[in-house]
């Protein structure tokens, strides 16, 4: 990781340059961006490109305090539209680089056509077209970059954009300490560089995947220390956070790949028990949760009333049924659930729908749901036939957005890390030459111990 650091510290300054001057230099930093994302594309550096796109995303993420006269941050939220135009317009000009294309997105091409014919009947059109480009352009660009980037830097670039990744989050928690009011919600839970602690539940779940498959798939090598330090920075981070989405989707992921390693059959089997007594198994929890007297830490109340979500997905039923079988393109669900926060709130509900399959269903109605889910299941078992990992990832993904609904936008930092997962395994990346030293094999069980 410090080599990673040494390797790219003009490439850290330059990042530190970019904060300070959208933070404390006004307007300035509107030409200054965007200046340097175009000196990377014409020196071809993508791996600056990249982890710049994917660095502003975190940055947008961020919400600001109630009683802050302003945002810090605004400068990321007003540029980060400018992220799916330069990595794509980049592809034009460079394609040989790009070359052989990752064929992801077209298992999605009917899924991304029902999105642009349900923008005829889109609440506001103008900003269904700009959310539906960006999607389309994420989608398309991501696995090139990745597969690019796999290619030339080989294990350099997974070592470098995992330490950058974990380089922020250590940095969320040191501002616990040094600076709360940042990192903590009034509340006390901590979201540390992210929005709230959701979504930092969502980014651990995704890093930790990262992590895991990369050092299976020999794409990255660090060594036991670092290791320790990566799992140390996830799940103090986790622990902290309080996120329950985030914790079951890592326990969830891990436990497949212990069964599958084990034998496949026997995590068929966990994935059908886990699917059909979902109840059960759910009422076993909150006993132990008791039993252990952990209820505060865990919310057991809003557990049982939903947080609140219940009372969104029933709203967002009822008014599903306008947009039942073509929806009303991207945007829509908040199009919809924006108008009624007020309403919502009042009821005890906070936020959007909450839920990606309800929010996929309002911008493009049954038959998109279908077209995605029918792609990415389509995507996971061709994957798995190479990768038995790609099964736990898709049953957790499954799993994570049924609480979210951060599938159904684009930039967002999760979306990136999201792709980045899954053209591994679509792409079958792999270091077949990488030996594994013992020294580096370490189980997250052993760190937690």
């Amino acid at each position: 990781m410090i080599r990673a650091y040494k390797q790219h510290s003009q490439f850290i300054l330059i990042m530190v340059i970019i904060y300070v001057i959208g933070v404390w230099g006004g307007p300035v930093v509107y030409p200054v961006f965007p200046m340097f994302m175009v000196l990377f594309g014409i020196r071809k550096r993508y791996f600056e490109l990249f982890v710049l796109s994917l660095w502003l995303l975190i940055l947008s993420d961020y919400v600001p305090l109630k009683d802050a006269t302003h945002d810090d941050l605004q400068f990321a939220k007003d540029l980060k539209f400018m992220i799916p135009l330069f990595l794509g317009g980049f592809i034009l000009l460079n394609r040989e680089d790009f070359k052989p294309f990752p064929r992801l997105i077209i298992w999605f091409i009917p899924f991304l056509t029902v999105i642009t014919i349900g923008l005829m009947y889109s609440i506001n059109f103008s900003v269904g077209v700009e959310k539906t480009v960006s999607y389309i352009l994420i989608f398309l660009t991501v696995p090139m970059y990745v597969s690019l980037l796999n290619k030339k830097g080989g294990v350099d670039f997974w070592n470098a954009l995992i330490t950058f990744i974990i380089g922020m989050l250590a940095i969320g928690i040191v501002l616990r300490f040094v600076a709360p009011q940042i990192a903590m919600l009034e509340g006390g839970r901590f979201k540390s560089v992210l929005g709230n602690p959701n979504g930092l539940g969502i980014f651990l779940n995704l890093t930790f995947i990262l992590w895991y498959v990369t050092r299976q798939s020999g794409l990255s090598n660090f060594t036991k220390n670092e290791h320790r330090f990566i799992l140390g920075v996830i799940f103090l981070s986790l622990i902290w956070s309080g996120s329950r989405n985030g914790m079951v989707s890592i326990f969830l992921f891990f436990l497949l790949n212990v069964l599958i390693r084990t034998h496949w059959f026997f995590a068929i089997i966990t994935i059908v028990i886990l699917f059909t007594f979902n109840d059960q198994i759910f009422e076993v929890f909150l006993g132990g949760v008791r039993y252990l007297g952990l209820e505060e830490f865990f919310r057991i109340e809003s557990i049982e009333e939903g947080s609140g979500r219940k009372i969104a997905w029933v709203f967002a039923w009822q008014e599903i049924q306008n947009y039942y079988f073509i929806g009303g393109g991207l945007g829509t669900d908040e199009n919809v659930m924006r108008p009624n926060y007020y309403w919502l709130s009042k009821l005890g509900h906070q936020g959007g729908v909450h839920n990606s399959y309800l929010s996929m269903w309002f911008d493009a109605g049954i038959i998109g749901v279908f077209a995605y889910f029918i792609a990415f299941i389509a995507v996971i078992i061709r994957a798995a036939k190479n990768n038995l990992a790609a099964l736990a990832f898709g049953v957790t993904i499954l799993f994570n957005i049924f609480y979210e609904s951060w599938l159904v936008a684009s930039l967002n930092p999760f979306s990136i890390l999201y792709l980045t997962i899954l053209t591994i395994f679509f792409c079958d990346l792999k270091n077949k030459e990488a030996v594994v030293n013992d020294e580096s094999k370490i189980s997250p069980i052993k760190v937690i111990t």
